[in-house]
């Protein structure tokens, strides 16, 4: 008799990570659940997504759908790649974004590792995302979801061809509602849960208040300044600021004011006009094209550079290896160092990196 494809399913304890499960099993596979206990176990009390409880509910769904679960501790590595980024991204001027490097470094790495442990095929997530594979070509694309109000491509750019081979997303071709009402129908125990849109280790909901509490001492004070070097004022931290700033700067001056640059180096914050943030250009560090044959530097480009935005059309340069520049053909706002820049072209998700 054939072996069943095993696949292992990332479970938080959520309605998509459950509802994943149970569209696998039903289409056959041999399904394994694996909870991640990510948080200290003094944040874990608070947190609002990756508690206790969440782990609790993840094992009750897997009772529910017939299929063995387990757990596995990597907090060490959740803490030293997402938390003490976070912190240190911030404490640079920069703004970073956790999500995507829980995924880079966290979610993929432990999935795929505890898979070759437990010999399983595929890996398995929750998230709103299309995988498509052209066997002529032996590539794999990363595409957008059905349910575009959730779809979370933004957030997967730095997969590779190997791990899209090993990742399956069955959530791909529902909307948010059609997985509530699977959930419903299944009566599964977390049916009715209510999804957290805060970062999981800010457990307060205060990210400033978070960085303060990991500082071993306090920021020193700076200067704030225009672009011609005038100082106007004193800045109390450069966590506290981000590009594009208007409230908070407490300073009188002839006109509003705007943070335009947070340098680390002089620590000092930069301010002048809204339209001294115009910018036509940007540098991309640490990039990644998942199918760089196909990537044409004379083509036009979707960007975002938010998860929560209309995308902006694009030429890009590849520096290097390592770097790439974006040229958009109207002038940008708010590009913020330390957040992602990823690129599509059409549906199709193209790569991305880190703005510096």
């Amino acid at each position: 008799m054939k072996r069943k494809k095993r696949v292992l399913v990332g479970m938080s304890g959520g309605i998509d990570s459950s509802v994943c499960a149970a569209i696998l099993k039903k289409r056959g596979y041999d399904v394994i659940g694996i909870t991640m206990q990510l948080l200290p176990k003094e944040m874990e009390k608070e947190s609002k997504c990756c508690n206790s409880n969440a782990i609790t509910d993840a094992k009750r769904v897997a009772q529910q759908l017939n299929i063995p679960h387990y757990t596995i501790n990597i907090r060490d590595d959740f803490k030293h790649h997402v938390i003490d980024y976070f912190v240190n991204e911030y404490l640079l001027g920069h703004t970073p974004n956790p999500c995507v490097e829980c995924n880079r470094y966290i979610k993929f790495d432990a999935l795929d590792q505890k898979a070759k442990e437990l010999d399983a095929d595929y890996v398995a997530t929750g998230h709103y995302c299309k995988i498509t594979h052209s066997p002529k070509k032996d590539r794999f694309f990363l595409k957008k979801a059905k349910d575009i109000k959730k779809d979370q491509t933004y957030f997967m750019y730095m997969l590779t061809q190997y791990q899209l081979s090993r990742t399956l997303f069955p959530l791909s071709d529902y909307t948010k509602p059609e997985i509530r009402a699977i959930a419903e129908s299944l009566q599964l125990i977390n049916a009715k849960k209510k999804e957290s849109q805060d970062i999981c280790f800010v457990t307060m909901g205060n990210y400033k208040e978070f960085i303060e509490e990991q500082l071993t001492s306090p920021q020193k004070e700076g200067n704030i300044v225009t672009n011609s070097g005038e100082i106007l004022g004193k800045h109390h931290g450069l966590y506290n600021y981000t590009v594009g700033q208007r409230k908070g700067l407490n300073i009188s001056y002839e006109h509003p004011l705007y943070v335009l640059k947070i340098n680390a180096q002089k620590n000092e914050i930069v301010v002048g006009k809204e339209s001294d943030l115009q910018q036509h250009s940007f540098e991309v560090n640490e990039y990644h094209l998942i199918n760089k044959s196909i990537f044409n530097e004379k083509k036009e480009y979707s960007i975002k550079v938010r998860y929560r935005m209309i995308p902006f059309k694009a030429t890009i340069k590849l520096e290097s290896e390592t770097k790439m520049t974006i040229h958009s053909h109207s002038p940008l706002k708010f590009i913020t160092t330390g957040q992602s820049c990823v690129i599509y072209d059409n549906e199709n998700v193209i790569g991305g990196g880190i703005i510096v």
